[in-house]
């Protein structure tokens, strides 16, 4: 496999996570012989973002240029210059996440094969390209039951255990080194701008509640990044820009300041990350935002510490159960039910108290990365990936009726009582008309729903809300997703 290759990639080598992929990528690359011409940044410079003469001179030259036999996109790296023939004979996007110009990718003929760096992100993709029109009985673009592939990530602590070091940043916090040396018990949810501060506050209250019924009066306090720390401060004393109900009323209970629960963290170099990591008790990673990978959590669990997460994105999936992520969300959770936080708590407290138990998990956990997530296994799925997209010999696409309805990907949680759903794209609580239709179509074949007026627009905005999503037929397909399973209601409506 070989030929000439442009690259349309956002970050450029070691730029944070993607570009420490992009890096590996022309790496892997380059060894199967590809001629790469890699492009980054859809804007090149400060002033280009407001007059884009550079932009302009680049599209000349690109345009100039025989076409490539291939080009890779990412999904912000699209905004460079959308895929046409004349710059590639093949076209790829892989997702580093799912940001970056829909309308480009989206049910484009031009683009000939989509690489996601998760099941999770696969899976997601696959419903927003597939979505039905179930007026026409179709869907957007059938292609994608086979045009999107999972390939396998790689996480760059396989190769480098200590970290690398070019993209910089500081040492951990003195002041978490004095948290430690003084007895706290010190955990991290140092992700910039991801946590849920409700769920975040809730845990530490039970936390401390439980320390302190425990005799031991032990502080349990969190790292975060300082630009959170200050936005919290900020709302704390005027209101905005975040919700700090949950934080006021933890810290009113326990009677401290936000200085005495959270410990802010400038943004720190990859061997300070990972020997907080190393010396970290827990890790939180109650999130807003959906993870399309995780090389966070798969990083803290790689140096020994666990994480416990509402299991956003790709982190309820990385990693098999009892491999140190702890995965645990309820609607009562989502929904702002009373002392919901509580089990996670006291599962955080219950490692503590008996640490070898975590300790195990994460041991069973570096072992699975250590065989899962290397180099070799990312350019075996690529050079696949690659050879499929060059053959362009794909498969009919399913007949829309053999399709079957399920939860959508999105979804982590759904109460099949009182309708509540919590998903990666927006919690929602369905009335009776909208859950009486999940019931009724949920697991069945398009080809057996067949609806009118009201209840087929009702049945349409399931989907446009990311409740419900098509699959593929076939045995096992919807056991092959970690999310809830398609419950079944006791006295369920006859089929219409």
């Amino acid at each position: 496999m070989s030929g000439t290759m442009k690259l349309f990639l956002e970050e450029a080598p070691h730029g944070g996570a993607p570009g420490a992929i992009n890096l590996i990528l022309e790496q892997e690359l380059s060894k199967l012989g590809w001629r790469l011409d890699p492009h980054h940044h859809y804007r090149l410079h400060g002033r280009d973002r407001l007059l884009p003469f550079a932009s302009a001179e680049r599209v000349s030259r690109l345009e100039a240029a025989p076409p490539a036999d291939a080009a890779i996109y990412c999904d912000i790296g699209l905004a460079i210059r959308p895929p046409r023939r004349s710059i590639a004979a093949k076209n790829l996007v892989l997702f580093h996440g799912l940001v970056g110009e829909p309308g480009v990718w989206i049910a484009n003929p031009l683009i000939d094969r989509y690489l996601a760096l998760s099941d999770y992100v696969r899976d997601i993709a696959r419903a927003i390209l597939t979505m039905p029109d179930w007026r026409r009985r179709r869907c957007l673009d059938p292609r994608a039951f086979h045009a999107v592939d999972a390939v396998v990530a790689p996480l760059p602590c396989v190769e480098r255990p200590d970290g690398a070091d070019e993209a910089g940043g500081e040492a951990v916090p003195e002041a978490a080194l004095r948290a430690l040396a003084a007895g706290d018990v010190v955990g991290h949810a140092i992700q910039p701008r991801k946590a849920d501060w409700r769920a975040v506050f809730s845990i530490l209250l039970e936390l401390n509640r439980l320390e302190r019924g425990r005799g031991g009066g032990r502080r349990v306090r969190l790292v975060v990044f300082e630009g959170d720390y200050a936005a919290l401060e900020q709302s704390l004393a005027h209101g905005y820009p975040l919700d700090v109900g949950a934080a006021r009323a933890a810290l009113a209970e326990l009677g401290c300041g936000l200085g005495d629960l959270l410990i802010p963290s400038p943004a720190l170099s990859q061997q300070a990350l990972f020997d907080l990591f190393r010396k970290s008790a827990f890790g939180l990673a109650y999130n807003t935002f959906p993870e399309y990978f995780g090389f966070y959590v798969l990083e803290s669990v790689f140096h020994g510490c666990p994480v416990y997460t509402n299991g956003i994105g790709n982190n309820r999936r990385s990693l098999p159960a009892g491999h140190g992520i702890d995965a645990a969300e309820s609607p009562d959770m989502a929904f702002g039910g009373p002392g919901a936080y509580a089990p996670v708590a006291r599962r955080i407290v219950e490692g503590l108290a008996r640490p070898e138990g975590p300790r195990a998990a994460c041991r069973l956990g570096r072992a699975y990365i250590e065989r899962t997530y290397t180099r070799a296994a990312f350019a075996a799925s690529l050079a696949d990936s690659l050879g499929r997209a060059l053959a362009g010999d794909a498969p009919e696409p399913p007949a829309f009726d053999a399709l079957r309805v399920a939860l959508n990907p999105a979804v982590r949680a759904f109460d099949p009582e009182g309708g509540r759903v919590v998903s990666d794209y927006v919690s929602l609580r369905l009335d009776g008309r909208d859950l009486e239709i999940v019931h009724d179509v949920l697991e069945r074949r398009a080809g057996e729903v067949h609806f009118e007026g009201a209840r087929l627009d009702r049945l349409q905005s399931l989907f446009t809300r990311g409740v419900l999503a098509l699959e593929a037929p076939g045995p096992g397909a919807a056991a092959a997703r970690a999310r809830p399973a398609a419950p079944k209601r006791p006295g369920r409506r006859p089929r219409p």
